[in-house]
């Protein structure tokens, strides 16, 4: 499991992560997991729960396990009423200065430029971005199915392949920000999250500020080299169908293959995808 090693807020940026997450909490009947708090945060479920952790005193704040899940019960909100969708406020959750126009704001600009500096701190010392640019896209895509979803629901929809996607799940449960469950019906593994809503806005717009940090890039990197390699070998196969049916000579295949081949190569790793919406 991660140690989270050097995944140290300043106070002040602590606050913003502790504010929102009492927020949350009286929506919630005093309970939730770092997975509540992701669709207001550009931040990874690691750097989350260090700061929940920080809160949790066994008295105002309890660290509990909650159907299998990483959970953090506030005592004074544990009998209010679960309140669904999304927070709305008209004042900082931090600062608690007006918002103009807040829309889906949460944070002042001033509160945003403080905890947007920490982040590029923590950026630069660990590879935090990395894991939370995947983290994000999972429950994002879970967060639109009800109750358990196979790999294969999530992968359809995401930038991952099948395996890359079990890969990312298994260790979100490894360190329970997940739940894996055997369907008997169906013979297949299927993963349970805790229930959030993540808007298509708030997605986007945390996906813009994680995916600015170089460290993000290492997801970006994997993905480009399982397609390149895939793309190729799709056309090497293309070619040998080629020669073996029409009777075009193999070598002047070859030599196609290896003018197009690296242009192929060339674009696909140029390419900078968006953030999928749907």
């Amino acid at each position: 499991m991660n140690t989270d090693d050097g995944l140290h807020l300043s106070e002040a940026a602590a606050n913003v992560v502790e504010n929102l997450a009492t927020r949350v909490a009286q929506r919630h009947g005093g309970r939730l997991t770092p997975n509540h708090i992701v669709p207001y945060l550009p931040m990874s479920l690691a750097l989350i729960k260090r700061c929940l952790d920080q809160m949790a005193d066994g008295a105002s704040v309890v660290a509990e396990e909650q159907d299998g899940f990483v959970g953090y019960l506030f005592t004074a909100y544990k009998d209010a009423p679960v309140e669904d969708g999304v927070l709305d406020v008209t004042a900082c959750v931090s600062c608690d200065k007006d918002l103009e126009g807040a829309g889906a704001e949460l944070l002042c600009s001033e509160c945003s430029a403080l905890l947007r500096k920490e982040l590029n701190r923590l950026a630069e010392r660990t590879a935090w971005p990395a894991q939370a640019v995947y983290e994000h896209e999972i429950l994002y895509r879970a967060a639109k199915h009800k109750g358990p979803v196979p790999p294969a629901a999530i992968a359809g929809e995401s930038r991952y392949t099948l395996r890359s996607t079990r890969r990312k799940l298994d260790r979100l449960s490894l360190d329970r920000y997940a739940r894996q469950e055997l369907d008997q019906a169906a013979g297949l593994t299927k993963y349970c999250f805790p229930e959030i809503s993540y808007p298509r806005e708030l997605y986007r717009k945390n996906m813009a500020v994680i995916r600015s940090y170089p460290a993000s890039l290492m997801e970006e990197v994997q993905i480009k080299v399982v397609r390149i390699f895939a793309t190729l070998g799709v056309m090497l196969l293309g070619m040998l169908a080629l020669a073996i049916c029409t009777g075009i000579p193999f070598p002047f295949l070859m030599l196609l293959f290896l003018v197009a081949g690296p242009a192929v190569a060339f674009w696909i790793w140029r390419h900078r995808e968006k953030p999928q919406d749907d």
